[in-house]
């Protein structure tokens, strides 16, 4: 745009300039007031086009030697303004994600987690000790006799005593790496990172007599519960994976309802 603007003002002064010369003639042939006046003013406007043309020149040669440093201000403030819009985003993404995180991790009625955090966790803490040779404790919860809850007092109520129950499970479990799972319907997971099988037993014991008395009530009716415990600890035994701890708890499990219920049962793996 100065370029355009600078070849303008060239063409203007060869006009004027050519206005001048005729002028001058005019004078020469013809003396006058009129004509001395036209030439006055347009050797004032020749001046004045002359010293406009050197200013743009000027302006030019200034605007080479700063305007790039202008223009680096500017775009390093742009880039700082974008980067930090991209931080907000990221983070409020990160939110976002972490929400989503937890509503597929969690179990909405019971508040624990559900079954494929389950899957996903015991399979970790299952590697974990096998790398730090610790010992790894499953236990699986039942409470007993579920089914006549609901036939008796409808489903409602059977999910208030899983909210209940499920209460308990999370004041038992003190340490953050206890993991206390909702794995279906009335039966519930605890995954024990390094605790052995007498510390699995006391848990499970201690979560046995809390729940024998707690305290359910729904629309005037009190509902008492006891749960049965099946135990499996893994301890780097040989051909031993994730799905064979389950599998033994599980059996421990029945074993503990075939004696009667209301009670913990530990298997060692055959």
């Amino acid at each position: 745009m100065i370029t355009l603007f600078g070849r303008s003002l060239s063409y203007l002064f060869i006009i004027t300039i050519f206005s001048v010369l005729l002028t001058l003639g005019n004078v020469l042939v013809e003396f006058s007031w009129l004509a001395l006046l036209i030439f006055l003013t347009a050797a004032l406007l020749v001046y004045l086009v002359y010293r406009k043309e050197n200013q743009a020149k000027n302006y030019d040669v200034d605007s080479l030697e700063f305007h790039p440093e202008v223009e680096q201000d500017e775009l390093e403030g742009k880039v700082q303004e974008r980067t930090l819009e991209l931080n907000i985003a990221l983070q409020e993404l990160e939110e976002v994600n972490k929400e989503l995180q937890e509503k597929n991790t969690l179990d909405e009625l019971s508040g624990l987690f559900n079954r494929r955090f389950y899957d996903q966790k015991i399979l970790a803490e299952y590697r974990r000790s096998r790398r730090n040779l610790t010992p790894l404790s499953l236990v699986i919860i039942d409470i007993d006799h579920f089914k006549n809850v609901n036939d008796n007092y409808g489903h409602l109520a059977g999910d208030e005593c899983l909210v209940a129950v499920s209460s308990c499970i999370k004041r038992c479990l003190r340490r953050s790496s206890d993991i206390g799972c909702r794995y279906g319907g009335e039966e519930f997971c605890l995954i024990l990172p390094e605790t052995d099988s007498k510390g699995a037993n006391a848990l499970a014991e201690e979560l046995r007599e809390s729940i024998a008395t707690c305290q359910i009530s729904y629309k005037g009716v009190d509902i008492h519960l006891t749960i049965s415990c099946g135990i499996s600890t893994y301890q780097q035994q040989k051909n031993v994976q994730p799905e064979h701890i389950f599998a033994t708890a599980d059996q421990a499990l029945y074993q503990a309802k075939n004696n009667g219920r209301n009670q913990v049962q530990q298997k060692d793996f055959t």
